[in-house]
């Protein structure tokens, strides 16, 4: 990571961060403490995790807090991030994409912003073929609890139409969450593209989430999702007003029925994830089964505002200070879809 030189840069302790090849960054609340931390993906070095001081200044603590390095101690070639709460549980874990001959790893937050490698027990450690870049944590079923989806791509292009161990064009890949703690591999089809940043947003307004990927000497490719299944909804559109106005930073929980406990989810407005990507600022929280969900916000500002239950199956805009402001039901009101 090369030595910053802003002021700004100098003055938080950022320029004292070397060391490791940074690729991807994410800003989060990772320890739950109202303060954005930062974490940086890096290739073949550790990864970083700066922790706010809140004062400031951020300290560097990715070994101390378990994402430095995989389960096994080892440096990783850390390319794309995607964080989300996998688990429920109110808190943001994390999934970094890595080279091939390495598995991609999910690393589970304990609340209070300390990992744990859990690839190997979530089913991910069988994955290895490929080179992993722009990733994300959604829910691409819209069943309640968010999937893993992430694009590959090789680094070596001459090698392109010739037999290799690691190909220059390869799959998407997607897993599915199976809501136990484990994933399993879905098939995605035959097209093969070496494939950097993707970004999740809903284009058409239908109530499932589409991805749009970048291509290395290809146009871009357009993933349109056609979820048919039952799976309710709830979009979030947040506006800031004391805080910025595109609200970045803020976080919003949701709390819905699955099977016969209440869950909690958590999300966060971001400017930048996956791999030198951006996706839609409206958050996208499958419901399941739920025909509703409590919604409570924290703005970047630290001030948390109680929404209260909103229905499925529509987009909810939030502004800050005055709570609801607009409703939009989309062509999928409710469960299911209506093409």
């Amino acid at each position: 990571m090369a030595t910053a030189r802003s002021p700004t840069s100098a003055r938080a302790g950022l320029g004292e961060v070397k060391g490791s090849y940074a690729m991807t960054a994410v800003a989060g609340d990772f320890d739950n403490d109202g303060w954005p931390d930062i974490l940086v993906a890096c290739d073949s070095t550790p990864s970083f995790l700066l922790r706010n001081n809140r004062d400031g200044t951020f300290s560097e603590e990715g070994i101390e807090r378990g994402i430095a390095l995989s389960d096994d101690g080892q440096e990783q070639a850390g390319m794309g991030l995607a964080v989300g709460d996998y688990d429920l549980d109110g808190d943001i874990d994390i999934f970094k994409t890595h080279f091939a001959n390495d598995t991609h790893g999910l690393f589970r937050n304990d609340g209070k912003g300390y990992f744990r490698d859990v690839t190997a027990s979530a089913g991910l450690g069988a994955q290895t073929r490929y080179v992993g870049w722009g990733a994300g944590m959604a829910d691409l079923d819209n069943d309640g609890h968010p999937d893993l989806f992430l694009v590959t791509g090789g680094v070596y292009p001459e090698t392109e139409g010739k037999p290799t161990a690691h190909p220059q064009r390869s799959p998407r890949l997607v897993f599915r969450n199976l809501g136990n703690g484990q994933f399993e591999e879905l098939p995605v089809g035959e097209a093969l593209h070496s494939s950097r940043g993707c970004a999740f947003g809903d284009f058409d307004n239908d109530g499932d989430l589409d991805v749009l990927i970048v291509n290395l000497n290809e146009p871009p490719s357009l993933l349109r999702n056609d979820c048919s299944g039952a799976g309710r909804w709830l979009k979030l559109k947040l506006e800031g007003t004391v805080s910025n106005r595109s609200a970045i930073g803020a976080r919003a929980l949701v709390r819905y029925a699955a099977g016969a406990k209440t869950v909690t989810q958590v999300q966060e407005v971001q400017a930048q994830s996956s791999f030198y990507s951006v996706n839609d600022p409206r958050l996208h929280f499958g419901l399941g089964a739920a025909a509703s969900a409590t919604v409570s916000v924290r703005w970047p500002n630290g001030r948390v505002e109680e929404v209260g239950a909103c229905a499925a199956g529509q987009l909810v805009t939030i502004r800050e200070g005055a709570g609801v402001v607009k409703r939009e039901v989309f062509r999928t009101a409710g469960a299911g879809r209506s093409r």
